[in-house]
C-alpha cells in the first residue's frame, strides 16, 4: 500500500537519494534544501507539503521533513527580514545542494551561498549537510518497540568573508517539522523545567505548556501558533513527541552542545539586544493552516576575537513504533515523570 512517503518519491524521481534500514526508509533531498523524509513501517510522522514540492514558488517554499537554516531569525541580525516585512531569502528557499558523496548509508551535501541579514551585511558562506543512518537513542531501544530507526545530520556553515560580531551573527538551525494532530503531543527532559523555558518568541502557548518533575510537556496539536526554547544553561537532555493514534515515539538530541556562543533565535523585535537568550532546542506550534508543529535543534556561533567564523551543528532524530501505548507510558513515567 502506498504512502506519503511514496507520493515524494514519485514527484521527485531520480533527484530524491533514497536510504533503507530494517523496516524503515530515508528520504534526502538535496533539492530541497538538504531536506529528510522518514518512512517508519509504513508510517511518514514528517508533514509534507506536496503543492510546494511539485512546483516550487519564488514566495516561501515550507515542504516539510527535517531541514536546516542559519538563525536567527529575527533581531538586528535576523536572516528572515527586510525592514519589517518577513521574507525567505533565495539561499534557503530556492538553492538547493550538490551532493558530493553517497556511500548508501550516508550522503554529504554542499553548496556555496550568500546570505544578507537585517542589518544589511553580505556575507558568502561555504554550506555543509552530512546525514547518516545511525543507531536508535539508548532509551527508545530499550523499550523494544516492533519497529525503530534513527539518523544523524551534521549542519555548518563556514564563512568565507571576514565578518565581525558588530556586523552579524549565525548559527546552525534544524527544523524539524512533523504532521500534527490532536493526538501530537511534544515534550523536553530537563531538570527544573519551570526555569528552563524561555518564552521569548512571538506568541506565547499559555496552558498548551505542563511542567513536571523531570520536564514539560507541549500540546503541538497545530491548534495555535505559538514557540518556546529551552535554555542551554538548564543543560537540557533530549526533546521529542509521541503519538497515541499512531503508538509513535520520535525523540531529537543536540549533540555538540558546548563550546562558543548561544544567542537570540526569535521571530521578535529582541530589545535586549541579541545576547539576551541562549537555547539550544526550540518547539513550534503552528496555527490549523499549516498544521504541524517543529521540534528544533540550535547550534552554537564560532568566534574568534570579535570574528565570526561559523557554526557547527550535530543532531540525531529517533523513531520507534510499538504495538500499544504502554511503552510509551512507561518511557513518559521513567523520563518525565508523569
Amino acid at each position: 500500500m502506498s504512502n506519503n512517503f511514496d507520493k515524494l518519491l514519485a514527484i521527485k524521481g531520480d533527484s530524491v537519494v533514497i536510504y533503507a534500514s530494517g523496516t524503515s526508509r530515508f528520504a534526502v533531498c538535496p533539492d530541497l534544501g538538504g531536506r529528510v523524509f522518514v518512512d517508519i513501517a509504513g508510517q511518514c510522522p514528517h508533514r509534507m507539503d506536496f503543492a510546494s514540492i511539485s512546483k516550487p514558488s519564488s514566495e516561501f517554499n515550507n515542504y516539510g521533513g527535517g531541514n536546516f537554516w542559519p538563525a536567527p531569525e529575527g533581531g538586528k541580525f535576523g536572516f528572515n527580514y527586510v525592514g519589517d516585512t518577513w521574507r525567505v531569502q533565495e539561499a534557503v528557499n530556492i538553492q538547493g545542494f550538490d551532493l558530493i558523496s553517497n556511500t548508501g548509508e550516508s550522503a554529504l551535501m554542499e553548496k556555496k551561498s550568500e546570505y544578507v541579514n537585517r542589518a544589511g551585511t553580505v556575507f558568502t558562506s561555504k554550506v555543509k549537510r552530512a546525514f547518516r543512518l545511525c543507531e536508535p537513542d539508548f532509551d527508545i531501544i530499550s523499550l523494544k518497540p516492533k519497529a525503530v530507526t534513527a539518523y544523524e545530520t551534521v549542519d555548518e556553515f563556514e564563512l568565507l568573508d571576514k565578518i565581525t560580531t558588530d556586523q552579524a551573527l549565525v548559527a546552525a538551525w534544524t527544523l524539524e517539522q512533523f504532521a500534527a494532530s490532536e493526538t501530537t503531543t511534544a515534550f523536553c527532559i530537563v531538570d527544573d523545567p519551570e526555569n528552563a523555558i524561555n518564552y521569548d518568541f512571538y506568541d506565547l502557548p499559555g496552558e498548551r505548556i505542563q511542567c513536571h518533575p523531570k520536564g514539560f510537556t507541549y500540546k503541538t496539536d497545530g491548534g495555535k501558533a505559538g514557540q518556546i526554547g529551552v535554555k542551554v544553561s538548564a543543560k537540557p537532555c533530549k526533546i521529542g513527541f509521541w503519538d497515541t493514534a499512531n503508538h509513535m515515539l520520535c525523540i531529537r538530541e543536540n549533540l555538540n552542545v558546548g563550546p562558543g556562543v548561544y544567542f537570540n533565535i526569535a521571530d521578535n523585535d529582541q530589545p535586549e539586544g541579541p545576547y539576551s537568550a541562549a537555547d539550544c532546542y526550540s518547539i513550534f506550534n503552528s496555527d490549523p493552516d499549516m498544521g504541524a508543529f517543529e521540534l528544533e535543534t540550535i547550534g552554537s556561533a564560532g568566534i574568534i576575537g570579535d570574528i565570526l567564523l561559523g557554526s557547527k551543528l550535530i543532531s540525531r532524530t529517533s523513531f520507534a513504533v510499538f504495538n500499544d501505548d504502554k511503552p510509551i507510558n512507561d518511557f513518559l513515567k521513567a523520563n518525565l515523570g508523569l
